[in-house]
């Protein structure tokens, strides 16, 4: 019996709506632990090392732990209901951080947190390569995790304002509601789409993990790929994580004020380089694997020198601008490389190869980032210390850059979703 063809136009961008809204939910819940910090760390007296281990590691950690167990049930149950359950289990788990009553409550929390979403990104990737052709997986992509932007701009914006007129508390507590709902809705609504179709070389049923591995460390399009979006991660990480506090510490801004700068950067101006950037690299690209790397790669060797700059900026306005500028750099790296990913990978491992990616991205990513960024301040000390760690951090894109360029170098221009995988 032949493959199906692609849903029509219509149901599949309203796929990528949902999908949209649901990484938005993500990305609040993910992040609004930065709009807290200043707060979290007075009232439990903790260092910069404990607040770079309570913003990335206690999610990283969890995550790394059942992001494989995840992927292995993408590829074997609905990607829609293990959605949604995970969605309902990691709001509710985020609004019980309002009842924390010390650091390592919340440190406990957070993991929880971080393990069930780990099925959010792999779950994401696989419909949208069920959903879209290889020409429009790019865009597809970046209207996606343009929700990532989106949650972290409302995550900065309306949390920092909540916790200046409630305390910290009422941040958990209001991130955690609008996941609950849409969790009913998804599974009321959500349609599972046929895992191949028309373009998808038929292949089998789902493999175990090792050889997902194994195809995972030969393939050099998806080696260099998570590589690189690794790395981009941990730059991204502790962007979101310290950006804030270098404002608050380094130029005295309030938490309203702060969050609202880091808001626009992380909201407004990440999702148009999300999104923008998606479309852009689709339409360099013309359905060519070959020419994806390029938006990520230039834009992740500009985002170095503006952090650097913004370190080192005297004035609140000219710190501004900058952190407005590098929300505009550091969008570009979530819709081309995983696009790249899942349309070299075959359609029976397409859940498993995005959990080995998002394996990565989380726990060396997401975890040690942040992580990195605090220890460097610790030891730099001063008022200027997170500013200084922060661009150090950030040079890690230039190695990401290059192994975006690298992933894809000399390889075929033919849509890798029409044959066997690429070869090594």
């Amino acid at each position: 019996m032949p493959n199906p063809p692609f849903p029509s136009a219509r149901e599949r961008w309203t796929a990528a709506l949902i999908l949209t809204v649901l990484y938005t939910v993500h990305s609040i819940d993910r992040y609004m632990i930065a709009v807290v910090l200043v707060p979290i760390r007075k009232e439990f007296h903790l260092t910069d090392t404990q607040l770079g281990a309570l913003g990335g590691t206690a999610h990283a950690l969890a995550f790394a732990l059942f992001v494989l167990p995840m992927g292995w049930l993408l590829d074997r149950t609905s990607r829609v209901k293990l959605l949604a359950l995970m969605l309902a289990l990691w709001s509710g788990l985020t609004a019980l951080g309002a009842l924390a009553t010390g650091y390592w409550h919340l440190f406990l929390v957070r993991m929880g947190v971080g393990g069930a979403e780990s099925a959010s990104s792999s779950g994401s990737q696989s419909l949208i390569a069920s959903l879209f052709p290889v020409k429009e997986r790019s865009s597809a992509m970046g209207v996606v995790f343009s929700g990532l932007a989106i949650g972290t701009g409302i995550a900065f914006a309306a949390g920092g304002a909540a916790a200046q007129a409630w305390g910290w508390r009422s941040v958990f507590l209001l991130a955690g509601i609008p996941g609950l709902l849409l969790a009913g809705f998804m599974w009321l609504v959500f349609k599972e789409p046929p895992r191949t179709h028309a373009q998808d070389k038929v292949v089998g049923p789902a493999p175990p993990m090792w050889e997902v591995a194994a195809f995972v460390a030969r393939n050099r399009p998806i080696l260099f790929s998570v590589v690189g979006l690794t790395l981009a991660t941990m730059s991204s990480a502790s962007v979101w994580t310290w950006t804030m506090p270098v404002l608050v510490r380094q130029h005295g801004i309030s938490l309203t004020k702060a969050g609202l700068i880091v808001g626009t950067a992380s909201g407004l101006m990440k999702f148009i380089s999300t999104a923008g950037s998606g479309f852009l690299a689709d339409w360099l690209a013309r359905g060519r694997i070959d020419r994806l790397w390029i938006v990520p790669t230039c834009a992740l060797t500009l985002s170095f020198p503006v952090c650097v700059a913004m370190a080192m900026a005297p004035s609140v306005w000219l710190v501004t601008v900058l952190v407005m500028l590098l929300g505009m750099t550091m969008g570009t790296h979530y819709s081309a490389p995983k696009a790249v990913i899942v349309s070299v990978a075959p359609g029976h491992m397409r859940g498993s190869v995005a959990a080995i990616e998002e394996l990565t991205l989380n726990l060396i990513g997401g975890g040690f980032g942040p992580l990195l960024t605090g220890f460097l301040s610790d030891r730099l000390g001063g008022k200027e210390s997170a500013g200084r760690a922060l661009a150090a951090t950030l040079s890690l894109n230039l190695v990401a850059a290059l192994c975006f360029w690298l992933s894809t170098r000399g390889k075929t221009a033919e849509p890798a979703g029409r044959a066997a995988p690429v070869s090594v």
